[in-house]
């Protein structure tokens, strides 16, 4: 990205002063709302070919393979989807005075930053909202089966579980310890090198709004 000169800025900057907030919510919202779309469709999509940390796959040597595939997918889901996030973001941003170059890089960059938390926060209202619904809907079934279920499918139900080795068991544990620990490592290493995406997309954006840029044929079907 080029840097912004002081004359192109000046010739962008709106024709009267506004004295009210900085801070363009309408553009952040944007910005969010389209960062989540894209998450959720790129996960939504990992998740049918098998791109999920809920269940590796089995094998030797196969796990790590799909560790790294799912920590890959992931990253690549979060950071792009902030940055598209941030450059709505930044392209939609209303100037409200006559700021210097670094100024308004600086405030389009701090809304890519906004649209960072708000998506993050979206994000985990839904992802909580999710979780609550299916242990719900897990809890409620489970009920169901124990109160239909005979007494002798209830026995040998729980003889088979009691057939499951404790060293099996301990092995499981520990393996699904490390898949979470691993996860949730990649999952913050995203995060964070989203937030600095987000805020040099919404750099660019900026610029691109000043620049008025068009990109050739882009939504033009004519």
């Amino acid at each position: 990205m080029s840097d912004r000169t002081e004359t192109l800025t000046q010739a962008s900057a709106p024709a009267y002063a506004y004295d009210g907030s900085y801070v363009d919510w309408s553009s952040i919202i944007a910005g969010a709302v389209v960062a989540s779309a894209i998450a959720f469709v790129f996960t939504t999509f990992g998740t049918a070919v098998g791109l999920s940390m809920v269940s590796p796959y089995d094998g030797d040597g196969s796990s790590m393979a799909a560790l790294i595939a799912v920590g890959s997918w992931m990253l690549w889901t979060t950071i792009s989807s902030f940055m598209a996030g941030g450059y709505i973001a930044g392209r939609m941003r209303r100037r409200v005075d006559a700021a210097s170059a670094d100024e308004v890089s600086v405030r389009d960059g701090i809304h890519g930053l906004a649209v960072w938390g708000a998506a993050i926060m979206l994000g985990v209202f839904i992802f909580g909202a999710s979780a609550d619904t299916a242990v719900q809907a897990t809890t409620e079934t489970a009920n169901a089966v124990a109160a239909v279920a005979p007494d002798g499918t209830a026995a040998e139900a729980t003889e088979a579980a009691n057939d499951v080795s404790e060293a099996e068991a301990t092995a499981a544990a520990e393996q699904a310890r490390q898949y979470a620990v691993v996860s949730a490592f990649v999952l913050a290493a995203s995060l964070m090198i989203a937030a600095a995406g987000a805020y040099w997309a919404a750099g660019v954006g900026g610029q691109h709004r000043d620049e008025s840029r068009v990109f050739t044929r882009f939504g033009r079907w004519t």
